[in-house]
């Protein structure tokens, strides 16, 4: 075996390559395996798969290491003998071997990106794609338990990668195993129907092939013809797609078929009941005028049954263009030829038409887009070898991104750079908050550790942790980290920030020469929680404590608005409010209801709450709540008696806040409700919050406090609304 091999190398490259190969060769030759699969027979076994597939000499040498690799992926021996491209290529499988893949088929798209950006290096996945395929020689070295665990990877992993990179010799090694493995008595029964015709339809296809080049020559001389048979696990998928038996099969195909009534059937009909594609035939042209040409000879070469299914004039959903049709032959077998142009061949190949995607029912993202013109590239090297092939093998799709794993196997996606503290405040928030360490595949390891492809992270936490470090915000990567970490010191250290926040503002107004206690109080303050939405003065003080909002920002306003009101009329009497403006009569204060009044944005009166006003230095009387938190800090002299005025009909914006069910809907269903309702909807947002649940802000016109609560408790009643809160 080995000097077959050995041959096989010295015919596909050069003495030099040969021979380094040779030298790695004799190392595996004496060593002494444990293992009943991975030995040298397994990893020659998988080095021919590389050479048949055209790579390079490194891809040869390091598919050498995988029987290695499995028995002890911590300590590889030999690698030193290794130039550093090889050793690179077998680190990369070392990396691969790493991965925990055996999770779960809904993340399926999360391992695939995964196992690609852990790889970094194509040829690494084309080596171990190949290793995969090479196990089914060795299931009889296995318990039951163990080649039902391998099925369950071939359908959830690895056949789906397989397709994605166009390898279809694997993908259908493996979609045929995994078919013949959980649908024994189907397999059976569909080989036998299938196998004993194939060989002679198949010899019948090269004479239609032959024939089709011949008389295709004028209308489309540089068409390339080709036919192709549907694999059995694609047979019996669309069997059970389309709720038939082998008896449709047999209707066609069989050999006591009736060619009659087959000629009688409609495309269409065909299409419905039975699969017609079991042996097709493409052609494919340079212009789309080539394509309704080919289909006018190919109909007057041979008898088509029905009308064509025109996917040119009517492209699918996907894209997909191409012409169908379906001929009889003339020994009654019916044949599809699908019609199409090079770009609409590569379009529905590598495009966002790509047969693994479409046939997945998935969109392609840009990154599949990339994954396509890597596959492109593995078509064009079944023809011949090329340099380009192997440069671009060496890309890494997923550049900038980083995929780990919990040790449960959840996949988790990161940018380059990013640490545990990320992934940490990923998995939630109270993981984050309570994490004092990690373990990096199996080591423990520091926080500021940046992660790389395929590590296994597993975040330690403790109930007596204080939280995280003001340090971590430089060390994490992420968006969302820096976010929950900023919210933990916002609710966490509150109490701190405020004695620290008012420390800070005294010291910096005592440089000033001004009095805090003389600047915030009173309308300055309440424009200032206005302008930088606080609903308290603690909020304030909080902000400033840890960074919000500086405490230049905060004086410089309180200064200007002193200043202003200073300079504003002295008020002595309420009668000195004139009647120049205009009024809406909504409040009555003192009985008069011509004042000269706003309504304090700090608690939203409306009609039906206690009110009270307050008389401002040029600025007329503002209506705020009796129990308002603002007028705890107002000059007691300034209040004045005021009420509603019962015969206004105006509306008055409220404010409400919601937490609700996360999902795409809420807030057009919210809206709905509001609508369907006849109420006044003037504004709504909405923000992520803790838990996955989804804040909602709500601005409505109501016309007084009953109406207000008749809106909240219809809100209430959405099975999708947790809590229902006024905005005061």
């Amino acid at each position: 075996m080995i000097n077959k091999f050995i041959k096989k190398v010295k015919k596909t490259f050069n003495e030099k390559e040969a021979n380094a190969l040779i030298v790695v060769l004799k190392f595996f030759e004496g060593y002494q395996y444990k293992s009943n699969i991975y030995n040298l027979q397994f990893s020659l076994g998988v080095a021919n798969g590389v050479i048949d597939n055209k790579l390079d000499i490194c891809s040869v040498i390091a598919s050498l290491y995988l029987s290695l690799i499995k028995e002890n992926i911590d300590y590889v021996p030999n690698l030193e003998v290794l130039d550093n491209e090889t050793k690179k290529l077998v680190k990369s499988l070392i990396s691969i071997e790493k991965l925990n893949i055996s999770t779960r088929e809904q993340q399926l798209d999360s391992i695939k990106k995964m196992f690609i950006g852990v790889a970094k290096d194509f040829r690494a996945i084309i080596i171990k794609l190949l290793a995969e395929a090479e196990k089914l020689n060795f299931l009889h070295a296995l318990t039951c338990e163990e080649v039902e665990q391998l099925m369950k990877g071939y359908a959830e992993i690895y056949s789906p990668i397989s397709s994605m990179l166009g390898m279809s010799q694997i993908k259908n090694k493996l979609e045929n195993a995994t078919f013949k493995y959980f649908k024994p008595k189907l397999y059976m029964d569909l080989s036998k129907v299938l196998n004993e015709y194939f060989e002679d339809r198949n010899k019948n296809i090269e004479k239609v092939i032959k024939k089709l080049k011949n008389e295709l020559e004028f209308v489309a001389p540089d068409c390339d013809v080709y036919g192709r048979q549907k694999q059995l696990a694609s047979i019996a998928k669309k069997l059970q797609n389309k709720n038939m038996s082998i008896d449709n099969i047999l209707e066609l195909y069989g050999p006591e078929r009736d060619s009659k009534k087959i000629e009688n059937l409609k495309f269409s009909e065909l299409s419905l009941t039975h699969i017609v594609d079991i042996l097709a035939v493409r052609v494919i042209v340079n212009t789309v005028d080539e394509c309704y040409a080919a289909l006018g000879k190919i109909n007057s070469v041979f008898k088509p049954l029905g009308d064509c299914k025109d996917y040119i004039t009517h492209p699918k959903e996907n894209g997909y263009q191409s012409l169908h049709t379906v001929v009889l032959l003339e020994n009654g077998d019916p044949l599809e030829i699908q019609i199409r142009t090079k770009h609409m061949h590569n379009y529905a190949e590598y495009g966002f038409a790509a047969h693994w995607a479409y046939k997945g029912g998935k969109k392609v993202d840009k990154n599949d887009v990339k994954i396509n013109y890597i596959r492109s590239i593995m078509e064009l090297h079944k023809e011949k070898s090329s340099d380009k092939l192997l440069d671009i093998l060496k890309t890494d799709v997923y550049n900038g991104r980083i995929f780990a794993q919990t040790p449960i196997g959840k996949i988790l996606e990161f940018p380059d750079g990013a640490t545990p503290i990320d992934f940490a405040y990923a998995i939630h928030s109270k993981v984050g908050d309570s994490c004092v360490g990690v373990k990096i595949n199996g080591k423990m390891m520091p926080l500021s550790t940046q992660l790389n492809n395929g590590d296994i992270v597993e975040i330690l936490t403790s109930v007596t942790s204080k939280g995280p470090s003001r340090d971590w915000l430089k060390i994490c990567k992420t968006a969302s980290a820096r976010s929950k970490i900023n919210s933990f010191f916002k609710k966490t250290m509150k109490e701190n920030n405020i004695k620290k926040g008012k420390a800070i503002l005294e010291a910096q107004a005592k440089s000033k020469n001004v009095t805090l206690s003389k600047l915030l109080k009173g309308n300055i303050l309440a424009d200032i929680m206005d302008k930088y939405n606080f609903s308290c003065e603690e909020d304030l003080y909080a902000s400033v404590g840890h960074g919000g909002v500086t405490s230049t920002q905060i004086l410089n306003k309180a200064i200007m608005l002193y200043n202003a009101e200073m300079k504003g009329a002295e008020l002595t009497n309420i009668s000195d409010i004139s009647k120049k403006t205009k009024y809406d009569g909504q409040v009555l204060v003192r009985g008069y209801s011509d004042m000269l009044t706003k309504f304090a944005k700090c608690c939203n009166p409306i009609p039906g709450d206690e009110i009270i006003g307050y008389v401002s230095r040029g600025k007329g009387i503002t209506i705020h709540k009796n129990d308002c938190e603002l007028l705890k800090y107002s000059e007691f002299d300034r209040l004045i008696e005021a009420s509603w005025n019962t015969e206004d009909t105006s509306q008055f914006l409220a404010l409400l806040k919601l937490l609700a069910e996360s999902k795409s809907d809420t807030v057009s269903k919210i809206s709905k409700k509001l609508n369907d309702s006849k109420i006044g909807l003037v504004g709504i947002s909405s923000r992520s919050v803790d838990n996955g649940q989804l804040g909602v802000d709500i601005q409505v016109l109501v016309a007084n406090k009953t109406e207000l609560n008749d809106v909240i408790n219809k809100l209430k009643a959405l099975p999708f609304v947790y809590e229902v809160v006024r905005n005061a």
